[in-house]
């Protein structure tokens, strides 16, 4: 490191070596789990209420998942309109979610769902918007639906159409999982890895979560109330992960606006690779979500052994990885890059989308 930094660590600031870029060519989205409040109620998990930092020990050589279910969309502006009193744009998305499944050594296709959806500003009159409704979807190419905007929000009208867009992504696999579930597909000792948070607002029945975890590559690391010290946040601790090793479960709460039910939730934090081995400080560490869906779990905790298990399992999945082909590889699960991969490939060419309209 140069001179310069070195000035900060005299002032007893830690630093950690990263990529260095160039912003200016860079947009960051929100991080997916931004509202996540997790309770100062202790630890979330039965045998590790010291909050320690846990070695996970491989057990076994054979990975507890099955299943990888991802999500994915394209948005697009399609026009402005005047609508009401403001000039709004008219934004369009492809919009797709798989399964991949593993058999033997190999990852197949299980399933795979598209949708084409135009969002409209919300303002437009009820009986006017069941008329486009219905003419547009009658092509049977293309859903409607409608976005909320008002100009008090702080927040871009384009970005709360693909909010929109990105919700119907989200119900789209709710859908998926309570299709596999009603099916029973999931036998039991078969675990589906999600990619992301489990920040689902409109999940109907919290049974569809039993055997699920959610595995996120990127993540707010400014959350707090995780550490003893409830003004440290949680990124002060991770970069100090070693290989193999894990955070205890926390907790939080999940109560959105449209939630039927109260989720109850445990989040931990794993290193998957060596820490020399990657750019970036949070590089190669994944977050993983898991809802507590029977009682004893939400009144205790997970069972550490259930936790050490499934965090075995993911060390197990880090090879192969996609390095090359993508930038997030050192947190990127395999099976379900390539079922991102199967995504996007079963997506329209953009040229050819915006011509429908």
């Amino acid at each position: 490191m140069g001179r310069i930094l070195d000035v900060l660590k005299e002032k007893g600031i830690t630093y950690y070596q990263s990529e260095r870029y160039n912003l200016d060519s860079f947009y960051f989205d929100n991080y997916q789990d931004e509202g996540e409040l997790f309770e100062k109620t202790g630890i979330f998990e039965d045998e590790n209420k010291q909050g320690k930092i846990i070695k996970v020990e491989p057990k076994t050589t054979t990975s507890l998942f099955k299943y990888f279910l991802d999500g994915s969309r394209r948005t697009y502006r399609i026009a402005e309109a005047e609508i009401g009193d403001k000039l709004v744009p008219i934004v369009a998305g492809q919009i797709g979610c798989g399964v991949c499944k593993r058999l033997g050594n190999e990852i197949k296709t299980h399933q795979i769902k598209r949708k084409n959806c135009l969002v409209l500003y919300n303002r437009i009159s009820d009986d006017d918007y069941k008329d486009i409704k219905n003419r547009i979807e009658q092509t049977g190419s293309i859903a409607v639906d409608r976005y909320e905007y008002s100009s008090n929000m702080e927040i871009r009208p384009e970005n709360k159409a693909i909010a929109r867009i990105q919700d119907i992504m989200y119900d789209m696999e709710i859908d998926l999982l309570e299709e596999m579930t009603k099916k029973n597909i999931l036998k039991h000792g078969e675990m589906l890895a999600i990619d992301g948070s489990l920040q689902f607002s409109d999940i109907r029945d919290e049974r569809y979560f039993y055997n699920v975890v959610g595995i996120s590559k990127t993540f707010n690391p400014n959350l707090k109330n995780m550490l003893k010290s409830k003004n440290k946040s949680i990124g002060t601790l991770l970069p100090k992960l070693e290989y193999r090793e894990r955070t205890p479960v926390f907790k939080y709460n999940q109560t959105g606006e449209n939630q039927r039910f109260r989720q109850t939730i445990g989040a931990w934090y794993l290193r998957i690779r060596p820490r020399n081995q990657v750019k970036n400080p949070l590089d190669g560490i994944v977050k993983i979500e898991k809802i507590a869906v029977a009682d004893k779990e939400k009144e205790d905790g997970f069972e550490t052994g259930l936790i050490n298990n499934i965090s075995s399992s993911i060390l197990l999945e880090r090879n192969v990885t996609c390095y090359g082909n993508d930038s997030r590889w050192a947190s990127h699960i395999y099976p379900i890059y390539l079922t991102e991969i199967m995504i996007k490939n079963s997506f329209l060419s953009d040229i050819y989308f915006l011509n429908i309209f």
